[in-house]
């Protein structure tokens, strides 16, 4: 599966508060160890200078505006990410969300399967990424998705951008029901993806139609679930996490029991989530 490819012994871990809290590529060491001053070497690796976390995120917005003027980062975008200890979830300063993969950061965000009930069996809402997009233009993806910012929990998340992705009313919104988390580290580059995504499942009325608010997607369509497998299986353009998230759905509502075998299932779903 695609999302979960990555050759962890080219990145180097690296330390905030001597607390786990990413990966950089070797080729990468150079910029941190360099003179750029955001990161210093020790026994551990290299270490995110500041102590405390608002140095921290001091640090870390020099880092990022100097890697952009040196052409080796996009523009900031300004959106605060946590930086996360890997091992307890405890954020330990905060980041611009386009520095995240080039860090190795954990990044957290949500997915929801939005699926309708008819009388030749469940259809699953399916979006068409925008083609001005910065990643994966005209791709497939999920009814809404979405990066958790620092302050948001994945609840508040999901509610947010149920209503400017999808134009889904709060209440209807606060319907989801938490599916787990999907978890996967990808390689892109000299970049590494290494996210937890929480799921979530809406079924939504019948009448009721999605329609794209912010210009993130181009489209939506409610897919039979059928048509839905068979697109993951023919190499359609989904967006690699989407992809694994519209699978998780398949298994897991028993939607693929007619033509895979209990062991062969349990091992597909043990894949897509990252065990």
């Amino acid at each position: 599966m695609a999302c979960h490819a990555a050759d962890l012994t080219a990145f180097v871990p690296w330390v905030a508060a001597g607390r786990p809290a990413g990966r950089v590529h070797r080729d990468r060491l150079p910029f941190l160890l360099g003179d750029l001053g955001a990161f210093e070497g020790t026994a551990r690796g290299p270490q995110l200078r500041g102590a405390d976390a608002a140095a921290r995120c001091d640090s870390l917005a020099a880092l990022v505006e100097r890697l952009h003027r040196a052409g080796a980062l996009a523009a900031p975008l300004g959106e605060p990410y946590p930086l996360l200890d890997r091992t307890t979830g405890d954020e330990l300063a905060q980041l611009d969300r386009i520095a995240v993969p080039w860090l190795g950061a954990v990044a957290r965000g949500v997915h929801l399967n939005g699926y309708v009930r008819t009388a030749s069996g469940l259809r699953l809402w399916v979006a068409r990424r925008a083609p001005d997009r910065r990643t994966y233009p005209g791709h497939l993806d999920n009814l809404v998705a979405g990066g958790q910012r620092a302050g948001s929990s994945a609840r508040a998340t999901l509610v947010r951008e149920c209503a400017e992705e999808a134009g889904i009313p709060g209440e209807l919104a606060a319907r989801a029901v938490p599916a787990g988390v999907i978890a996967y580290r990808r390689q892109d580059g000299l970049s590494l993806h290494d996210d937890r995504l929480a799921c979530f499942d809406l079924e939504l009325p019948a009448a009721f139609e999605p329609r794209p608010i912010d210009g993130e997607v181009q489209a939506f369509a409610a897919w039979p679930a059928a048509e839905v497998a068979a697109s993951l299986r023919s190499g359609d353009p989904w967006k690699p996490n989407c992809a694994l998230v519209a699978l998780d759905f398949l298994l897991r509502h028993g939607l693929l029991d007619g033509e895979l075998d209990a062991a062969t299932r349990s091992r597909l779903w043990q894949a897509v989530r990252g065990g």
